[in-house]
C-alpha cells in the first residue's frame, strides 16, 4: 500500500505544478505542499480516502448553498478576518471571500483544481476496516427489517397477483398508523388540528401516488407481454440469440464458467414460467431436470472505496441465467417504447448535457438514492408492474428469496422483502422503471396522458439511481420517494444553486468541473497498466499535463517505451493521447514482408485465455445463446475465460496518420 502512497502523493505534487502554471502569482501553494508531505507522513493512505473526500463535500455543500460550513479534517480557517480553509486557501479564496460566502465571480477553473485535489484519492480501491464492514452489513441488515411486507405472497412458489389490477394500488400506503407516516406529517400541536392536517395530507398523499400509478399502468400497458418461449424464438430466428445467457459473474453455486450451463439446480418457481424442457437444454438432451432446489444467494463485499465497502448478492445459476432475458426485455422495450428519450440503458452520457444546461439556470436538479436496490421492495414492484402481469410473474420467478449473509464468518439467512441486491441482472431495469414513473409523476403538472409524458422528454432523465427532474417537482419526488421507503440522498441532490451531478458529470454555471477519480495507480499487474495509462490520458485531457507526466513516471520501462503517442482522433490505436496528432518515430520499426505493411513494437495488453474442451449438449445450448456474428465464428466448443491477462511488446501495424511525422 506504500506504493500507492507513493504514488497518490507524486501525482498529488504534479496537480500542484499544474496549479502553478495556471496561477504564477498563487500565494502559499509552497506551503500546501509541504503540509501534503507532512499529511501523508502522519495519515497515509487514508488521508487521499477519507480526510480529501471530506473538503470536497464541504465544497460542493458550499456551492449548493453559497456559504462554507467548516467541520472536520483540514479545515482550521486561515485566521478570524479570513474563513476559508487554510490548506489551500489561495484556491479557496478564488471561489469564496474571505466570509466563505460564494464570489459573483467565481473561478471555475479553480472549483476544478480543488474537486481534483479532493477527489484524487476518492475511488482508490481498498479494503475497508472490519469496523467500517460491519456498519455497512449492519445497515443492510436494518434497511431489510423496515421495508414493507407485500401484498402478494412472493415466498411461495406460487403466487397470485389478483386478477383485478385494482387489488393493488401505491396508494395503499396511506390511510396507516401515524407511526408509518413520513415526519414530515407530523408538525401540530393540537390533537384536533393535527388529525384534521393529517386527514388531508393523506389524502394529498394518496393524489401524488395515484399520479405515479396512473404513469405505471400508462406504461406498462404498452409493454409487450413477457412470454418467455415466444419471445426466444422470435431473438432466435433473427440471429440474435435466445436471450438467454451466463453473466460474467460469481454465482450462488460457486461453479467455473464451464460448468455453468450443467444447472445442478431448476426450481419449481423458476420452471412455472421459464420450463427447463423448453430453456434449460437443447432438443435432444437426455439431460433430466435437475433438482428443485433454490440455494439461496451469497451476499458479497467488494471494494467500493475506504469509507464504505459494496454488497452484491451472488444469483443462483439458473436464476441468472433467465434474468437475462428479463434485463433484455425490458431493455429492448425501452429501447421501442422511449427511442432513448427518458431511459437509455446503452448510453448515459445523454444525461450530460441536461446536467450542464441545469447547473445554468437550475430548471433541472439532480438527485440521487441511498441504498437504492435495498430499499426497492416487492410490495412497489407488484404495484407498477400490475398491468403486465406475465412480466410480473417472470420477476417472480426469477428472484431468489433468500440471501445467504457470512461476511463475519457466521452464517445467516435472510428471507428477504426488498425486491432484490445488486448483482441480480434485473435489478437494474425494475428499479430504474419504478424511479423513471416516480419522476414522471413528480414532473408533471395537470392530467396524466402520453402527451404530458412527452413533455417531459428533455426534462426527465433517469439511468438507475442517477435521476433527472425539473426543479419544481423535486419535492414531490421527495415526498413520494419517502412514502415508498425510498431514500433520497441530500448531500448528493442539488436543486439549489448552479452546482449538478449526474451519470459521472459535474457541472457548475455551464463548467464541467468533473475531476478524475482513478482506481488505482500502481502499475504492478498487465490490467493495472491499462488502468494507470487510462488515468494518465484522463489527466491530460483535463489540461493536468504535469500531473499526467508525474503518473507517467510510474510506469515500467518497457511499457513506458513502447506505447504509441496517438492523436485525439486516432481511434482503434492505444497509446498516450496528445493533441498535436500521433508520433511512432520513437519506437521500433520494421517491414513485414510476409504481410507487406509497415508494423511497429509496441506494447500492448491480450487476455491469457485458460482454455478447456468441451462438448455435449449443454455446449450446444451456449451455442444457441450467443449472437450470430458474421465476422467470427460461435465457437463453444472450447470454453476461454479472459480474467486473467498477459502484457508483452509486439509487432502491430503502423498508425497511417503517422507516416509522415515517421519521415
Amino acid at each position: 500500500m506504500k506504493s500507492q502512497v507513493d504514488a497518490l502523493l507524486h501525482v498529488m505534487l504534479g496537480i500542484c505544478k499544474d496549479v502553478r502554471a495556471a496561477y504564477p502569482a498563487l500565494r502559499g501553494l509552497s506551503s500546501d505542499e509541504e503540509k501534503l508531505a507532512l499529511y501523508v507522513q502522519t495519515r497515509g493512505l487514508g488521508f487521499f480516502t477519507l480526510d480529501l473526500p471530506c473538503l470536497d463535500s464541504i465544497l460542493l455543500n458550499g456551492l449548493k448553498t453559497g456559504r462554507l460550513i467548516l467541520e472536520g479534517p483540514l479545515t482550521s480557517r486561515v485566521s478570524a478576518n479570513i474563513q476559508v480553509p487554510r490548506f489551500l486557501s489561495g484556491l479557496w479564496l478564488r471561489v469564496f471571500d474571505t466570509d466563505a460566502c460564494l464570489r459573483q465571480e467565481f473561478d471555475a477553473t479553480a472549483i476544478f483544481f480543488l474537486r481534483q485535489i479532493f477527489c484524487l484519492g476518492k475511488r482508490i480501491a481498498v479494503e475497508c476496516s472490519n469496523d467500517r464492514i460491519n456498519a455497512t452489513v449492519g445497515e443492510y441488515h436494518d434497511i431489510e427489517r423496515h421495508i414493507r411486507l407485500p401484498s402478494a405472497n412472493w415466498r411461495s412458489d406460487e403466487v397470485d397477483f389478483g386478477f383485478d389490477s385494482s387489488d393493488y394500488h401505491l396508494g395503499d400506503t396511506c390511510f396507516q398508523s401515524p407511526e408509518f407516516l413520513p415526519l414530515y406529517a407530523k408538525p401540530f400541536s393540537s390533537k384536533d388540528e393535527e388529525g384534521k392536517a393529517r386527514v388531508r395530507l393523506e389524502w394529498d398523499n394518496r393524489s401524488l401516488l395515484s399520479r405515479v400509478q396512473q404513469v405505471a399502468d400508462l406504461v406498462m400497458t404498452e409493454f409487450k407481454l413477457f412470454e418467455p418461449i415466444s419471445q426466444s424464438e422470435i431473438w432466435e430466428s433473427e440471429s440474435l440469440g435466445t436471450g438467454l445467457r451466463h453473466g460474467p459473474g460469481a454465482v450462488a453455486e460457486r461453479l467455473k464458467g464451464w460448468e455453468k450451463s450443467t444447472f445442478p439446480n431448476w426450481p419449481h418457481k423458476l420452471d412455472r414460467v421459464f420450463p427447463f424442457q423448453m430453456l434449460g437444454k437443447t432438443s435432444g438432451s437426455d439431460q433430466e431436470r435437475p433438482l428443485n432446489r433454490e440455494v439461496p444467494a451469497r451476499l458479497i463485499c467488494v471494494p467500493k472505496t475506504a469509507k464504505s465497502p459494496r454488497l452484491i448478492a451472488a444469483e443462483p445459476t439458473s436464476h441468472q441465467y433467465c434474468q437475462q432475458m428479463i434485463w433484455r426485455f425490458m431493455k429492448e422495450e425501452s429501447k421501442r417504447l422511449f427511442k432513448g428519450h427518458f431511459l437509455d440503458f446503452a448510453d448515459q452520457s445523454k444525461s450530460h448535457e441536461l446536467v450542464r444546461q441545469a447547473s445554468l439556470d437550475g430548471s433541472l436538479s439532480t438527485v440521487d438514492l441511498s441504498s437504492a436496490s435495498d430499499r426497492l421492495s416487492c410490495w412497489v414492484v407488484e404495484r407498477m408492474f400490475r398491468r403486465n402481469k406475465p412480466l410480473l410473474y417472470a420477476l417472480h420467478s426469477t428472484r431468489t428469496r433468500c440471501v445467504e449473509d457470512t461476511i463475519d464468518g457466521t452464517r445467516k439467512l435472510i428471507f428477504i422483502n426488498k425486491f432484490a441486491s445488486q448483482g441480480t441482472a434485473s435489478t437494474f431495469p425494475v428499479q430504474s422503471f419504478c424511479f423513471l414513473f416516480i419522476a414522471l409523476a413528480a414532473s408533471i403538472e395537470g392530467k396524466i396522458n402520453w402527451r404530458s409524458i412527452w413533455r417531459m422528454k428533455d426534462q426527465v432523465r433517469v439511468y438507475g439511481d442517477d435521476i433527472i427532474v425539473p426543479t419544481h417537482g423535486y419535492a414531490r419526488l421527495v415526498a413520494i420517494m419517502d412514502l415508498l421507503g425510498l431514500k433520497v440522498n441530500e448531500d448528493k441532490s442539488f436543486f439549489t444553486g448552479n452546482f449538478r451531478e449526474s451519470c459521472g458529470y459535474d457541472a457548475f454555471k455551464g463548467y464541467d468541473v468533473t475531476p478524475v477519480k482513478p482506481k488505482t495507480l500502481v502499475a504492478d499487474s498487465p490490467t493495472s497498466c491499462q488502468a494507470v495509462i487510462d488515468t494518465i490520458n484522463n489527466l491530460f485531457n483535463k489540461g493536468l499535463w504535469n500531473a499526467s507526466d508525474s503518473l507517467r513516471s510510474h510506469l515500467p520501462p518497457h511499457v513506458s517505451s513502447g506505447l504509441r503517442i496517438v492523436g485525439i482522433n486516432d481511434v482503434g490505436y492505444p497509446g498516450l493521447t496528445s493533441f498535436t496528432g500521433g508520433d511512432e518515430r520513437h519506437l521500433r520499426r520494421r517491414w513485414n514482408s510476409r504481410l507487406h505493411r509497415d508494423e511497429v513494437r509496441v506494447w500492448s495488453i491480450s487476455p491469457k485465455p485458460e482454455r478447456r474442451h468441451r462438448g455435449g449438449y449443454e455446449t450446444l445450448l451456449e451455442f444457441f445463446s450467443g449472437r450470430h456474428n458474421p465476422s467470427k465464428a460461435r465457437d463453444v466448443s472450447e470454453y476461454v475465460s479472459t480474467r486473467k491477462t498477459r502484457d508483452g511488446l509486439l509487432w502491430e501495424p503502423t498508425n497511417p496518420d503517422t507516416r509522415v511525422h515517421a519521415k
